[in-house]
């Protein structure tokens, strides 16, 4: 980041959640012990690029850092659920419409009943195939089975799979998400794995002090501990205006249904 004077300053992702760190080490950074080596997935793409958008964090962070890996992700796809909400975390679609108008993307929602998912699932690839998008960006970050999936069914779609965030720490994901000023909300808990009492809290570290805390919990959600809504941060024109509807429980969650403002 740039001061109002002018200097340069390069702000440490896990001071956010870390405080052997310092959020603004003097430069130039040698060595740091809080470094991780990533086997982030960023094959070569010649064209624009599309991103798998639930909404929340994780493709929000993959958003980002495609586009400082110097891809180009002109368009957001939401597999939605039958009914248009995004399923598990009770985001409206209309509120998704409102993200990518507020990050200057074309949208692509994509409504499937989870019995039909496969089959939309690779519809959606002949579209983005259709619409000159070479490449697709994914928010996986562990789990082998699930980026194994769609890793093949986009190669076999002739589509380049893109994943900025594979092999990362957990806790980095996290530390770079607050770091770079996103703003999100708690929409959605599982039912036997995070207190509802975090529906509707700002995604902050006193959340992630609470999942650290147990130890049968991803710091990310990774196996869908719990979901948010990104309504702010780097890249959005204006914030995105919400309102969240009183706790219901469906499919194993609760959750505080989100709705335009």
């Amino acid at each position: 980041m740039m001061s109002a004077r002018g200097s340069n300053f390069w702000q440490c992702g896990r001071a956010a959640t870390d405080r052997r760190f310092a959020r603004y080490p003097r430069l130039p950074v040698a060595r740091c012990e809080g470094f991780e080596a990533t086997t982030a997935k960023l094959p070569a793409v010649d064209g624009p690029v599309a991103v798998a958008w639930s909404g929340g964090k994780d493709s929000t962070l993959a958003r980002q850092r495609a586009l400082l890996s110097g891809y180009r992700p002109t368009l957001l796809v939401n597999m939605a659920g039958a009914d248009g909400t995004v399923r598990f975390h009770g985001v409206d679609g209309e509120l998704v419409a409102r993200q990518a108008r507020a990050l200057g993307a074309e949208l692509l929602q994509v409504p499937a009943a989870p019995e039909a998912y496969e089959a939309r699932f690779e519809e959606m690839l002949g579209e983005l195939r259709r619409r000159g998008v070479a490449g697709l960006v994914f928010g996986n970050l562990h789990l082998a089975d699930v980026q194994a999936w769609f890793e093949t069914r986009t190669a076999r779609a002739g589509l380049a799979h893109v994943e900025p965030l594979w092999g990362w720490a957990p806790s980095e994901v996290v530390a770079q998400f607050l770091a770079a000023g996103f703003r999100a909300v708690v929409v959605s808990v599982m039912e036997d794995r995070v207190d509802p009492c975090w529906l509707g809290a700002p995604f902050d570290q006193r959340f992630v002090a609470a999942l650290a805390a147990r130890a049968d919990v991803d710091l990310c959600g990774e196996r869908g501990e719990y979901h948010t809504f990104v309504h702010d941060g780097p890249g959005f024109a204006a914030p995105v205006g919400f309102a969240l509807g009183e706790a219901i429980r469906s499919e194993g969650y609760w959750i505080r249904p989100a709705r335009p403002a």
